[in-house]
Parts: C-alpha cells; sequence; structure tokens
C-alpha cells in the first residue's frame, strides 16, 4: 500500500468544492454566468457541456479525499495534466475575455495554473517505479483494450480539432462554438483520451477500476446533458443527431465493459484463499 498524502486529500477537498459550485452554476444558473463566472460562456449548450464535465470532476477529486492507496489512482496523473493544460491555454490563449474585474477570474486561472503543480509535487515519489502492484482484480479484459482505442482516439481527435481548428469545426459541429468555448471544452476530450489510455495501460482491474467508474459517469453525464439541452443545439448541422446517438453507445459500451470486468473480479480477482472459499461454498 502507498498512503494518500495529507496534501493530495486537502487538494481533493478544495477542488471537489470549486468543481461543484462550477458544475451547479452552469447547469442551473445561466442568468448569472454572463456578468458573474470567469468569462461569458455561450451558447447554452456550451454551459452545459462544461458544467457535465464539472460533474465527472467532483467524482475525480473526492477519490483523493476517501482513497487510501495511491496505487489506485495513479491512473489520474497524465490526464489531469491533459486536462489542465489544456485549460490553462485556451484562459491566456484567450486572456483579453476573462473577467478580470471578477474575483472568479483571477481565482479561475489561479487554480489552474497551481492545480496540476499541487498534484505533482504531492504525488509520492517514485510512485510510477515497480511497487507491488495491485492483483486482486484480474487483467483488462481484450475486448475493453480494444474498446479504450477507440475512446482514446476520438477523444484526442475531437480535443485537438476543438483546440486548433474551431472556426471549421464550428460549420458541423452540434452546437454554435466560438474560439473561447471550444478550447475549452477540448480540455474534457483529451482528459478523457489521457484517463482512457492509462486504464488501457494497466495491468490489473484494480488499479484502475475507479478510473473506468469515472469514465463511465462523464459519459454517462454528458448524454444527459445531450438530451435535457438538446432544443439549444444546432439543428441544421447533421451532426446533432449522430453526436447524441454516439454519446449514448459510448455510455452503454462502457457500462457493458465495466460490468463485464466487476463479474471478473468476483471470482478470477479474488485471492486465493478467498477464491477457494468460493468455490467449496458454491459447490456445497
Amino acid at each position: 500500500m502507498i498512503p494518500m498524502p495529507w496534501t493530495l486529500k486537502v487538494w481533493g477537498a478544495i477542488g471537489a468544492l470549486v468543481a461543484a459550485v462550477f458544475a451547479v452554476w452552469l447547469l442551473f444558473f445561466p442568468q448569472l454566468v454572463p456578468a458573474h463566472f470567469a468569462w461569458d460562456v455561450q451558447p447554452r449548450a456550451a454551459q452545459a457541456f462544461i458544467g457535465a464535465g464539472y460533474v465527472f470532476r467532483v467524482y475525480f477529486f473526492l477519490l483523493f479525499v476517501f482513497v487510501p492507496d495511491w496505487r489506485q489512482l495513479r491512473w489520474t496523473y497524465w490526464g489531469n495534466l491533459l486536462f489542465t493544460g489544456a485549460l490553462l491555454l485556451a484562459t491566456l490563449w484567450h486572456a483579453d475575455q476573462m473577467h478580470w474585474r471578477s474575483v472568479v477570474g483571477h481565482f479561475w486561472i489561479v487554480f489552474y495554473t497551481m492545480e496540476p503543480i499541487v498534484m505533482h509535487f504531492s504525488i509520492p515519489r517514485a510512485t510510477f517505479a515497480a511497487e507491488e502492484p495491485l492483483t486482486t482484480g484480474g487483467p483488462i479484459l481484450a475486448w475493453f483494450r480494444r474498446f479504450l482505442i477507440l475512446e482514446v482516439a476520438i477523444g484526442m481527435l475531437f480535443g485537438l480539432a476543438l483546440i486548433i481548428n474551431p472556426e471549421w469545426l464550428n460549420t458541423r459541429w452540434p452546437w454554435e462554438l466560438n474560439p473561447f468555448d471550444a478550447r475549452i471544452a477540448a480540455a474534457w476530450w483529451v482528459g478523457w483520451a489521457g484517463w482512457a489510455a492509462a486504464i488501457l495501460q494497466a495491468r490489473d482491474w484494480d488499479e484502475v477500476r475507479l478510473g473506468a467508474f469515472g469514465n463511465l459517469l462523464v459519459a454517462v453525464a454528458m448524454t444527459v446533458s445531450a438530451l435535457v439541452f438538446l432544443p439549444y443545439f444546432n439543428h441544421s448541422h447533421p451532426t446533432v443527431r449522430p453526436y447524441v446517438i454516439g454519446m449514448a453507445v459510448l455510455s452503454l459500451g462502457l457500462l457493458f465493459f465495466v460490468w463485464q470486468q466487476e463479474r471478473q473480479r468476483r471470482t478470477r480477482g479474488l485471492p486465493a484463499d478467498r477464491a477457494d472459499m468460493a468455490a467449496r461454498a458454491s459447490s456445497g
């Protein structure tokens, strides 16, 4: 076991609170966004996407508060660097559009500058070296790995397109894009790809199962937000229906594979003494 450092517990508690405030603000109080948020997030569908993304971020940060073993959260590192890096890049790229007269604007840039730095210098040293791995959940299933490869490809494609050429993407994206909000939204796609890649490379299910649950959570949150805020999409673009269906298929695929991994974990992943007890109980 590698104990979770207390600095990461505090980091997680602060991050969860911030993410929860942002999620509620963007999802339920759009009238307060133009004048009081860090910038004027527009249109409503963009607010919904970012707000749904912060639902996942609440889960993400709470893991650091309640999970005692750092080995179960090693998957978080690279995806979080991609996520926060994309947010900071978008903020600096469009600094002229930030609400610098607002406390929230200054808080935003300080938070997303310090968040990855605090995480990097708080994780246990040599954390990615060959410490004893978790070996109770069984291997990642072959078809789940193939599914995750597809997820990485989609996440990186959408994320890079949103960062590099949002003007072109606006001709076909499901809702109206502006460059600032497009590049902010890209953070979830590239971060999602990074977290999926970490799951993909894991040797044991128990090391990344919390990441897979989070992966499922963000997919479901994005699907639900797309369905609820469907009237705010640009229905002149033919990509609206494929986007909603694609998010639903992604959610169902993740749900299926997580279910399969958990089935494996209950039998194959048991330690030898517990597996033997389970076998005797089933035969008796």
